[in-house]
């Protein structure tokens, strides 16, 4: 059976070389067209498939030179491959079915040499759009790739002991360290983190992009964060992608606190602090509903909950905790406002959340797998715990 990369690679080649011919085809049935737009075309896709290939099968010691040299044309190619081509080869189809069905039912007339007309001109303009508003996006993406912010929240919770009153956690997700993501951004993220002195730091995922081989600059950047008391982990997607348990034995070899279906108990000032993690995949027949009852344990006076879980579809099971700290949205990686990728795929996208006594974090991460982030920037956070005025009804 072809392995995953090999049928990914076939599939943005043939969809890169498909959508070219599929535009040879059309510009040869326009009159006065220039026989360099086809060529320039065919070319497009070359380069779009070779880039593709480079980052799926190229060597991890390949990955410093791509960033540095590279980053810029991998940012385009991904914005090609990922986000657009997946519309314009379903509409090209169209297209080409669209004139053919047309010239059947009244050939067209023989060019008449007097030069393009409006409409030539603004289909072959058209042509160019698509290439253009991916370089677009990929010179957004190489501009802003080291663009990052705190946002802070404070967190209500009902009946929190006076001992954890000001408890402060910085929250960091979606590393991504891989090609996009290496030391230098890695770095801004754990400077960023440091300088906030949170009393605990928890990261939510995704600490590598694609490969174990990432992983070492994830556990350096890692290694680097402070706090008080502690650091803990859950697993992400990405994080999965090399292999289960992959990520997971690599961390607790390098013994960090990867939460993987258990719970960790902090007892500060004469409170117990819960600090529960889930698997991105879920274990056997278990719903999310029972994996999260089964996580803590009974609730004693005074216990805070915390459940740390990749993905906020958690958010709707989690009644029994009091802060669920998720990511993988990317803050919708582009948003016009409250509109944009993140509304199409997700029901919890960017920000807080409150139901009853409940509150839910989603972190915008700060890496990426897609090089571009438009009104969802990279981000680190700072949650400090208070107390609720009264129980939420």
């Amino acid at each position: 059976m072809p392995d995953r990369l090999f049928i990914i690679a076939c599939y943005v080649v043939v969809a890169n070389f498909g959508y070219a011919a599929l535009q040879v085809w059309l510009l040869q049935h326009r009159p006065s067209s220039p026989r360099w737009l086809g060529v320039c075309v065919c070319l497009w896709a070359a380069v779009m498939s070779s880039l593709s290939v480079l980052q799926l099968y190229g060597a991890a010691s390949w990955e410093p030179a791509v960033r540095h040299y590279l980053y810029f044309p991998m940012a385009v190619e991904m914005a090609w491959n990922v986000l657009l081509l997946q519309l314009l080869v379903p509409a090209m189809i169209l297209a080409a079915l669209f004139v053919r069905l047309r010239r059947r039912a009244s050939p067209a007339p023989s060019p008449d040499g007097a030069g393009l007309t409006r409409r030539q001109f603004l289909y072959l303009a058209g042509c160019g759009a698509a290439p253009v508003f991916a370089t677009s996006l990929g010179l957004h993406g190489y501009l802003t790739r080291d663009d990052m912010r705190l946002r802070s929240f404070d967190i209500p919770v009902a009946g929190l002991p006076p001992g954890l009153e000001g408890f402060t956690i910085a929250h960091v997700s979606d590393l991504h360290a891989g090609v996009f993501v290496g030391p230098r951004r890695l770095k801004i993220m754990t400077d960023m983190t440091n300088d906030l002195k949170a009393d605990l730091v928890v990261v939510t995922g995704d600490l590598i992009n694609f490969g174990i081989d990432e992983f070492p600059d994830a556990l350096a950047a890692i290694q680097r964060l402070e706090s008080r008391h502690g650091l803990y982990l859950s697993e992400g997607n990405h994080d999965v992608i090399p292999g289960p348990g992959l990520v997971l034995h690599a961390c607790r070899r390098n013994r960090l606190a990867m939460l993987w279906n258990e719970t960790a108990t902090l007892n500060l000032g004469g409170a117990r602090l819960l600090i529960g993690g889930l698997p991105w995949l879920a274990p056997g027949p278990d719903t999310p509903s029972r994996l999260v009852t089964d996580l803590f344990p009974a609730r004693a006076p005074g216990d805070v909950r915390i459940l740390l879980a990749h993905h906020p579809h958690f958010f709707d099971v989690s009644d029994q905790v009091d802060l669920l700290l998720s990511g993988h949205t990317h803050g919708g990686q582009i948003m016009f406002g409250d509109v944009g990728l993140g509304n199409l795929r997700f029901k919890y996208n960017s920000g807080r959340f409150h139901r009853g006594n409940m509150t839910m974090i989603v972190n915008n991460g700060c890496g990426d797998w897609f090089p571009c982030r438009i009104g969802a920037p990279a981000e680190v956070g700072l949650l400090r715990l208070t107390k609720a005025a009264s129980a939420a009804t």
